[in-house]
């Protein structure tokens, strides 16, 4: 199985939606940092007891403190955890972040990326209506653009007929 590590959003989002088991049933165990933890507590986040969810610190704290001229707290021991234990895939949302980790060879996934596998998985019925939900209940950013790739690439595209 994939070792996956996850920043706060696409948790938060997931909750917010009730799939947080979409996670453990997709990938198996997740991975995230203490900060990670600690910023979905404090937006109600409740993450335990998750058995699927592993948590540690970085140790690169070097790395950590140099992400950080960029990202926040939990964005950067996110990348450095997912480095240090040579993660195939980082859970995270912001692009300044997404970016980041691609420099640094970890591929990101989205929450979009994640309902899209779960719809092709099965384990959910549409996309479409839980973008909705994140965007008009937790005021979640994506572009109309993004969101027309996000439908198309989950086969619920507009038919233009």
């Amino acid at each position: 199985m994939a070792i996956i590590v996850s920043d706060t959003s696409p948790l938060r989002a997931l909750a917010h939606l009730g799939l947080l088991e979409l996670l453990p049933t997709l990938y198996g165990e997740v991975w995230a940092p203490p900060a990670v933890i600690a910023e979905a507590a404090a937006v109600s986040v409740v993450l335990a007891p998750a058995t699927w969810l592993r948590v540690q610190a970085p140790a690169n704290l070097q790395l950590v403190r140099r992400l950080q001229s960029s990202l926040d707290l939990g964005e950067s021991e996110a990348i450095a955890l997912a480095i240090e234990i040579d993660a195939d895939l980082i859970l995270m949302d912001e692009a300044r972040g997404r970016g980041i980790a691609e420099s640094l060879g970890i591929e990101p996934r989205g929450v979009a990326g994640i309902l899209i596998r779960a719809k092709s998985a099965g384990l959910i019925p549409a996309v479409k209506p839980l973008i909705d939900r994140l965007r008009r209940e937790l005021n979640f950013y994506l572009s109309a653009r993004f969101v027309a790739q996000v439908l198309e690439d989950a086969g619920e595209a507009d038919d233009p007929s």
